[in-house]
């Protein structure tokens, strides 16, 4: 009995002990985003990774853009997972939790923004998606429907139009400031023979528009500015290309 007594005792002083070093932790981390931070910051406390121990979302202003900083809780020893700015996050959950991480390009000026989808599970993150795309109101950016089976194609014509919208015409100077041809809705140039992943489909008139995930090397940056200029590594950008000039890769 007194064994069992001294070993409770134990597993109890070893469970205080754990728990106060993660308190100390939350202190030292909260510390520094003060520091750095413009205002208050907010704080959210749940289990992402779904490991039964709360991890921590910390959001602040820390410039124009806020600023993000993910930490799971590893064996009781926090562990930063992500740092970077955003302009706003979406928490969904599920199973294992999905962190939606959405940033603008510097100053609110350009209509690029950076999407990226983060998943956790038990001490993991693993990024879902990572991909930069054109982001105003007035066209149609996204399609309302993905494939199940996304398929690779690959460019038969050098430097092929990639658009922000599933359209050719004429658009005025406000509306065409940041696309690489004057007036247009062109926003990057693929290279011939490149190869690039397709999500979505379109019919649209005589037409068959095709909504792609293009990694940045196959983007010929000499012809056109490219849009991918976020410091994250493996980010691609979305767009829409004609199916006139590609050719489906076998599998």
């Amino acid at each position: 009995m007194k064994l069992i007594t001294s070993i409770i005792l134990f597993l109890i002083s070893i469970s205080s002990f754990s728990q106060n070093e993660l308190e100390k932790q939350i202190e030292l981390i909260e510390k520094n985003i003060q520091l750095n931070s413009m205002s208050d910051f907010e704080k959210i406390e749940t289990d992402l990774d779904n490991d039964n121990d709360l991890d921590y979302i910390y959001l602040y202003q820390c410039s124009e853009p806020k600023c993000i900083e993910v930490y799971l809780n590893v064996n009781q020893k926090l562990e930063k997972v992500i740092s970077e700015f955003c302009y706003n996050f979406y928490l969904y959950n599920g199973t294992n939790k999905d962190l939606v991480i959405k940033q603008n390009h510097c100053c609110g000026e350009s209509p690029f923004t950076s999407n990226r989808v983060f998943n956790f599970h038990l001490d993991q993150t693993i990024t879902k998606e990572n991909y930069v795309l054109y982001n105003e109101s007035y066209e149609l950016f996204e399609p309302s429907f993905y494939l199940s089976t996304s398929y690779d194609v690959k460019i038969l014509n050098n430097n092929y139009n990639v658009r922000f919208s599933p359209n050719i015409r004429e658009y005025d100077v406000n509306e065409s400031q940041f696309s690489c041809e004057t007036k247009t809705n062109i926003i990057g140039k693929l290279k011939v023979n490149s190869s690039t992943k397709v999500l979505s489909e379109l019919i649209k008139g005589n037409r068959i528009w095709l909504f792609v995930e293009i990694e940045s090397e196959n983007l010929n940056d000499t012809e056109c500015y490219n849009p991918i200029d976020y410091d994250f590594k493996d980010q691609k950008l979305r767009g829409w290309i004609s199916n006139n000039f590609v050719s489906k890769t076998k599998n």
